[in-house]
């Protein structure tokens, strides 16, 4: 009688982590567009000050991204396809920042950053279930494989549709960001201007001026010397 031989149960097992990641990447994939309400909390660690702002979050894809803040009133991240615009007027009302969308994708567009082949840009690890408003998620964490503008990260997966619930991210300059989301909407009316950005009248634009073989981006006016 020969002997049947199988492999050890937890050989088998897919990482959690990993098919929670494939499952969410896939979900993203099948979505052009999403909407959500978003409460950002960014813990100084330098200083010992907490920061908390709220807002509405919408991305399309490919690279269009816009997150506009209620509290404080204004303050907004706006991603037209060619550039991010970057404007605090709660911190400074004459200052925008302009950076190349191709550049900075991870730094502003979180769910594009994240769900987009996560395979190739991350080791995952899995950190069990937690409840996110009611929602139970599936807690994952992050480290880059290369170069990115943080060291790493937690997300919280919706173990019910794969949507992100939460994410946590550890920034270089110390900070810790995290962005948890709520009345998530998958199929959303899109306005195109709101993925539009106007520099303010008298507001100085920050950064690398536009090359010669970019696609035209919003309007700017030119920086004040």
């Amino acid at each position: 009688m020969g002997l049947l031989t199988t492999e050890p149960a937890a050989a088998q097992e897919p990482d959690p982590a990993l098919r929670a990641m494939e499952r969410a990447a896939a979900r993203y994939r099948e979505v052009a567009a999403m909407c959500a309400d978003f409460e950002q909390v960014i813990e100084v660690r330098l200083v010992r000050r907490t920061i908390e702002s709220a807002g509405r979050v919408c991305q399309q894809r490919p690279n269009l991204f816009s997150m506009r803040f209620t509290d404080p009133q204004g303050d907004m991240v706006i991603s037209d396809g060619a550039h991010f615009w970057v404007y605090y007027p709660s911190i400074d009302e004459e200052q925008v920042r302009r950076q190349p969308a191709a550049q900075s994708p991870g730094r502003h567009d979180f769910i594009r950053e994240f769900l987009e082949d996560p395979a190739s840009k991350y080791t995952a690890e899995d950190g069990g279930t937690e409840l996110v408003k009611g929602r139970e998620c599936r807690v994952v964490s992050l480290t880059p494989r290369t170069g990115a503008s943080y060291l790493g990260a937690r997300l919280w997966l919706d173990t019910e549709n794969d949507i992100i619930r939460r994410l946590e991210l550890a920034e270089e300059s110390g900070n810790l960001r995290t962005v948890t989301l709520s009345e998530v909407d998958l199929s959303p009316a899109l306005d195109p201007g709101l993925f539009t950005f106007e520099v303010p009248e008298g507001a100085r634009v920050r950064g690398p001026p536009p090359a010669a073989n970019e696609p035209p981006g919003s309007p700017a006016r030119p920086s004040r010397p």
